[in-house]
């Protein structure tokens, strides 16, 4: 089937993309991958998208998940985008000229907490990755408690006797879909690499334990985040257990005046999804957060048959090569809205006797600004511990070969930035910085690149593709990136240059270590 046209015909039906300027890569935008989750579909698995007649307009973004309106300084602000129920489409970008190339595939799964973000956002855009050979597909998936939400009365529909982990089977759906159509787009089904960013990454780490997604993908890179911490952890993995997700789903109905699994299919999606302060879009009232604890994954026994660190321990999760990494600052952009004295007492509070331990490893008594060191913390405990753990899991406990890496280069942030209640000089390499230099695509913000930051671009992009083409990240005019495992622990630190060493700030990780492997007093 040729491309050249721009058009497709999937199982559905005939698609119409559009071309970039130059013609050399075709786009198909809002693409619909499972029928609209609505009506008497809310809060079920996603269904096979129905067939069309003649052919259908693939050239604009479809409406993302309903979600709330990101801080107006939220670094991954990029303006609001109109959102729906109907939600479940996703994206593709391709430099093929015929469905016989078979191009390796990269499906991308986007952060956002479980509560925000898309396959459309700017800061994925796919042709720089397309045009060095790979076909790019992005995704939305059901967020929050539309995607979420567990519940007595939806486990007793469930053939399984299950509920929740909806958005999570929309992502299992979507690689199903690639599969089967991926190959008139010029890529081959053969060759699916999941990567994401943040939860992305998490749903990665779920994807390489659930039984459900195995054969769907064949490599998988993890950027900034994990699932295998303890269940019920905030901060070691956000998972949480089916019984205690029916309890928070039963308390979520009542805050919501409803009474039956009826009455909420009644009411409006945004009523559902959104927070109940529009003064509150961080959701940090007790209210908002009982709705994003209605927002999380669920080790249901079913598509995630027990936690997801036990899965990997034993070795029984999809065994594909790995790149597992996280960046320098990752906590830099959370909000800190506590005095040193508050911060200090719940450490106390939440790491008991660890927390003379903690407080001294992190130098925290000695800082001169307390809140860069809760933000070091933050990001530690939640982002580069996870990404560390899956690494050395993974690769002890399976046949494939991982690859670890740390990102420390500080974009050139305009001398007037600020975002997200911190200045930008302290921001450092921040939890999203890596995105543009993976995805080639510096241009999504306005700042002074030079040239460093392009050769680093270049480099990463390099190395992600020739994983997703070979399970091996090396190629001609890059420096060796060695295999993490028994003879080796290094990784590769991407910042100023390009260069092999030996993981950062390993004795902070170390606590975290210790302190998960001991449950430590609040971490259940």
């Amino acid at each position: 089937m040729s491309l050249r046209n721009n058009f497709v015909r999937v199982e559905s039906g005939g698609l119409e993309g559009v071309a970039s300027g130059d013609g050399a890569v075709h786009v198909f935008r809002g693409v619909p991958y499972a029928s609209p989750p609505v009506g008497l579909l809310r809060w079920r698995p996603p269904q096979k998208p129905k067939d069309w007649d003649g052919v259908r307009p693939a050239k604009s973004f479809a409406r993302v998940c309903v979600q709330p309106r990101r801080p107006n300084r939220s670094i991954s602000d990029f303006g609001a985008e109109p959102h729906d129920e109907d939600c479940l489409y996703l994206n593709i970008w391709t430099g093929a000229n015929s469905g016989d190339e078979m191009r390796p595939v990269m499906l991308w799964l986007h952060g956002g907490g479980f509560s925000y973000g898309s396959g459309s956002l700017p800061l994925f855009d796919g042709e720089g990755l397309a045009r060095k050979g790979v076909v790019l597909v992005t995704i939305n998936y059901r967020l929050g408690p539309l995607g979420y939400l567990a519940h007595p009365e939806l486990a007793r529909e469930s053939a399984h006797g299950v509920s929740g982990n909806y958005g999570f089977l929309d992502q299992i759906e979507a690689l199903r879909w690639v599969r089967a159509n991926i190959a008139g787009f010029g890529g081959d089904p053969g060759s699916v690499t999941i990567f994401g960013q943040s939860v992305g990454s998490s749903s990665v780490s779920c994807l390489l334990a659930s039984p459900l997604a195995k054969g769907l993908f064949h490599r998988a890179i993890c950027q900034s985040g994990g699932s295998v911490g303890p269940l019920g952890d905030p901060g070691g993995g956000s998972m949480q257990t089916l019984d205690d997700a029916h309890k928070r789903g039963v308390e979520f109905l009542t805050s919501l005046g409803a009474h039956s699994l009826e009455e909420m299919r009644a009411k409006p999606a945004d009523q559902i999804q959104l927070p109940s302060s529009t003064t509150d879009p961080w959701m940090t009232t007790a209210a908002n957060q009982r709705l994003r604890n209605s927002g999380w994954v669920i080790v249901d026994g079913y598509s995630i048959p027990v936690s997801v660190r036990e899965i990997f321990m034993s070795g029984r999760h999809n065994d594909v090569p790995l790149i597992s990494g996280a960046n320098s600052h990752e906590g830099s952009t959370t909000p800190i809205n506590e005095t040193r004295a508050e911060y200090e007492a719940r450490c106390r509070a939440v790491y008991g006797a660890d927390a003379e331990a903690l407080m001294a490893i992190y130098g925290l008594r000695d800082a001169r600004e307390f809140a860069d060191v809760a933000r070091l913390i933050g990001g530690h405990r939640t982002f580069n511990w996870q990404n560390w753990t899956t690494l050395r899991l993974l690769a002890s406990a399976g046949k494939a070969p991982a690859y670890g890496y740390h990102f420390n280069r500080l974009p050139p942030f305009p001398a007037d930035a600020a975002y997200c209640d911190n200045a930008a000089d302290k921001l450092g390499a921040f939890h999203t910085a890596e995105i543009p230099y993976v995805y080639d695509h510096l241009s999504v913000r306005h700042w002074p690149w030079r040239e460093v930051d392009r050769a680093l671009a270049r480099t990463m992009s390099g190395y992600w593709v020739n994983f997703a083409a070979t399970g091996d990240p090396n190629g001609d005019g890059l420096p060796l990136w060695p295999r993490f495992g028994a003879t080796s622990q290094d990784v590769m630190i991407f910042g100023d240059s390009t260069k092999v060493g030996v993981m950062p700030d390993l004795d902070k990780l170390a606590f975290w270590d210790r302190w998960f492997a001991g449950e430590g007093s609040s971490a259940r």
